[in-house]
């Protein structure tokens, strides 16, 4: 049953055009389970009323809090909420800015377009509570839509899609080189971590023994299989003080990026336009931390197997481009010097960041559990619920970050 917006003729009439009158409004879930968590996520259809007195269907998707206190928890919502409407209010408005000051115009074209936003029924209030709603354009309308999560990229979108992670990633660095005080005041104080869920003992006992018993499918993994339990197990030191690599790669980070979060639009075959969403764990770190989940996360596996390191090639020259077209110093930005910071991001955030995501993420349709019933239990998912790709996937990430020295 789709969750209901309270008061939403007051909440949408500001935003109608002069003449137009709200008529009704219907919403329905706009995900599965198992599509996102962090969230409910509505589609609404509204009619309006024009001043000819004529119809018109307007589409909308809303995105409210989630409904089990559980993932409250876990995506810290009194704080996320407002940070994410702060990034299309504030933050993207400030950069697209700074782009048109140096001749660029609309820089971060892969935004969606923010309708209304609230965070409580009381105007007064500071606090986010059930009552919250992001308002935001209906892409799947202009025929935009999510990829294949079990399967993932193909080479040509994923370079897409690094290029504009790249521009999402350098022009927060070259903002704050050029206008430290705006950065400081205007986009610094919406960055901060809010991440602090701590699985219960047996919760992460039960994940180490999954990843094992997956990886040990395969003999090459099986020498390695003491690195995942390491991992792991240091994993709850370094989400209290997670690293943040080197400075000059530090910006404002999506930490979320995997299949799910960005919304193609295709022509034939080839990705004409890209819209990044769901930006409530966007904080100040690592770009590392993006490019290396979204490449492990989704990305197909006979281009990751093949590839990954030229993708990561790639991401660093549109990151240079970028840097480059804003007119910052990039003297200081060799390939050297980024793979040494995927190494520390890697080994110390991303290696159990992608093996515990790697299970959402390869959950077959229909066999996750409904948000409201979601229990800390329920974080450990069947194996009979388990797409055959997750095998193949792990087993990879395990290899290669041993490959690379990354665990």
């Amino acid at each position: 049953m789709s969750k209901e917006i309270k008061c939403f003729k007051e909440f949408i009439t500001p935003i109608l055009k002069p003449g137009q009158q709200f008529v009704s409004c219907e919403s329905k879930n706009l995900l599965a389970a198992g599509e996102n968590y962090g969230s409910v996520m509505l589609q609404i259809t509204v009619k309006i009323r024009n001043e000819n007195g004529d119809q018109e269907i307007l589409h909308f998707v809303g995105k409210t809090c989630p409904p089990s206190p559980l993932l409250w928890e876990i995506f810290n919502t009194k704080v996320t909420f407002k940070k994410e409407i702060a990034v299309y209010t504030t933050i993207v408005p400030t950069l697209n800015e700074f782009g048109k000051e140096n001749g660029i115009e609309c820089l971060m074209d892969f935004f969606a377009t923010s309708i209304a936003a609230r965070i409580s029924l009381n105007p007064k209030s500071n606090a986010v509570d059930e009552d919250a709603v992001l308002l935001l354009e209906n892409l799947k309308v202009q025929g935009y839509d999510t990829g294949d999560r079990f399967h993932g990229f193909d080479e040509e979108t994923t370079k897409y899609l690094l290029r504009d992670l790249a521009i999402m990633h350098a022009t927060p660095i070259a903002h704050r080189s050029a206008k430290p005080k705006e950065f400081i005041s205007t986009i610094l104080p919406y960055l901060t971590r809010d991440f602090n869920f701590e699985p219960k003992q047996d919760i992460l006992s039960g994940m180490i023994k999954r990843c094992q018993e997956a990886a040990a499918q395969n003999p090459d993994c099986i020498p390695h299989l003491s690195k995942i339990e390491t991992a792991f197990k240091e994993m709850l030191e370094t989400m209290k003080n997670p690293p943040r690599g080197k400075d000059i790669f530090v910006t404002m980070t999506h930490n979320d990026y995997w299949v799910n979060n960005t919304m193609l639009k295709y022509e034939a075959t080839k990705p004409i336009a890209n819209k990044i969403v769901d930006f409530q764990n966007v904080e100040y770190s690592s770009l590392a931390n993006d490019v290396i989940f979204f490449l492990y996360s989704s990305v197909d596996s006979h281009t990751l197997e093949n590839k990954v390191d030229d993708l990561i090639k790639f991401y660093y020259e549109q990151f240079i481009n970028t840097l480059v077209s804003l007119k910052h110093d990039v003297s200081a930005y060799s390939f050297d010097s980024m793979i040494e910071d995927f190494a520390i991001i890697a080994k110390n955030c991303q290696f159990t960041h992608i093996m515990f995501m790697l299970t959402p993420i390869m959950t077959l349709k229909g066999k996750a559990v409904e948000l409201a019933e979601l229990k800390e239990d329920d974080l450990l998912i069947d194996e009979q619920a388990l797409h055959e790709n997750y095998y193949r996937k792990m087993q990879f990430v395990l290899l290669d970050f041993v490959k690379k020295g990354w665990i």
